[in-house]
């Protein structure tokens, strides 16, 4: 069996009234509480913060409007100083959750933040306390060791791993605002992602508690089709998000070639001007499809495994575009590419340039 660790740096904490919790992690700190620029509002998580930061009497400065915007970030660290803050609190999506992380991490390496962007070990160093509270499950971030961030005045990116938060704390009554489309997507990015987890793993014990985690993950979103209010359904989502980025999924992985779709999820984002949600998911059957030609016993049994697919890699893969499109999801794009076009975006797979065009021309809507 290969070496692996398990990694148990975020305490995950399942709640449906997080009002008790709150108060209790909070205790004794002086909080910046971090959110972006309006959902948490709408969905009730920013009232039962505040409340409950309130009656418990708990000093706290509210940093709203956050974003992966490295400028924001900035002054997220500067207005966290200034303050006297001694523990973060993010509410959100993967954004907020990756910012807050950056600011605790910055307040006390703000100066070479952007090298441990670019690269810089940052697992261990110190930061400060941090509560993640993810209100759009799918990214896995509140679990992740992962923080993007973006610098639009120099079109760069870069991603920090090794920012674990302390707690993560799961609500899913906080996703009920989410509209149909969008609480789809919260289901299949996640599948998504769970699926690149396990996509090779040869630790059948890994591989197959992933293979259970993807089929609950897709059976709730399948429910929450019909029953958007089912809190279970949600929860289930909202775990898989969580596990898709823990160390107990894909343990005995010996090629990391899964992980390429996030990579290649980047294409249809620059080409088509697509949203991160939208770009996986719509890839997702292509990337399978050509890396079935690479490695098809993996992709083979991946899709009969979850699925029940027992035809050829590429008649699976139409059956998957057909079932993600029975989402309600758009699985194609209006408009013409070239080689040029999608040759000039950087893209590190083992996938050539042939490969990867034929995937993305694709996704072109005929």
């Amino acid at each position: 069996m290969k070496d692996f660790i398990f990694r148990n740096d975020t305490k995950l904490l399942f709640r449906n009234d997080i009002r008790e919790t709150i108060a209790e992690v909070t205790k004794g700190h002086k909080v910046m509480f971090v959110y972006g620029s309006g959902s948490v509002k709408r969905n009730g998580c920013y009232d039962d913060i505040i409340r409950t930061l309130t009656d418990a009497d708990i000093h706290f400065v509210e940093y709203g409007a956050s974003s992966r915007e490295f400028s924001k970030i900035q002054e997220g660290i500067r207005f966290a100083k200034s303050n006297g803050v001694t523990l973060i609190v993010g509410a959100g999506g993967a954004s907020v959750m990756d910012s807050a992380k950056l600011m605790a991490f910055g307040f006390y390496h703000e100066s070479d933040l952007w090298d441990y962007l670019k690269g810089k070990p940052s697992y261990g160093l110190q930061r400060l306390p941090l509560v993640l509270i993810p209100t759009y499950p799918s990214s896995g971030s509140e679990n992740g060791l992962g923080a993007v961030s973006v610098d639009s005045k120099t079109d760069d990116f870069g991603t920090a791993y090794g920012i674990p938060a302390d707690y993560a704390i799961l609500c899913p009554k906080y996703s009920l605002t989410l509209d149909k489309e969008m609480t789809a997507y919260t289901g299949l990015v996640t599948l998504v992602q769970l699926s690149a987890c396990i996509l090779g793993d040869k630790n059948r014990m890994s591989y197959d508690a992933g293979i259970s985690y993807i089929k609950n993950v897709l059976e709730a979103t399948k429910t929450l089709l019909k029953n958007p209010n089912d809190l279970d359904a949600r929860g289930i989502i909202m775990m898989g998000a969580s596990l898709s980025t823990s160390s107990r999924m894909g343990i005995g992985k010996e090629e990391a070639y899964a992980y390429d779709i996030y990579e290649l999820e980047f294409l249809p984002e620059k080409l088509f001007g697509s949203s991160y949600r939208r770009s996986l998911t719509s890839i997702f059957p292509r990337f399978l499809e050509a890396m079935g030609k690479r490695h098809a016993e993996d992709v083979g049994k991946y899709y009969l495994d979850v699925f029940g697919f027992d035809s050829s890699i590429e008649e699976s893969s139409r059956k998957l575009v057909a079932l993600f499109s029975d989402f309600g999801m758009d699985m194609y794009y209006d408009g013409i590419i070239n080689h040029e076009q999608v040759g000039c975006i950087p893209c590190d797979t083992e996938l050539d340039e042939n490969e990867i065009f034929e995937m993305i021309n694709g996704l072109i809507r005929k």
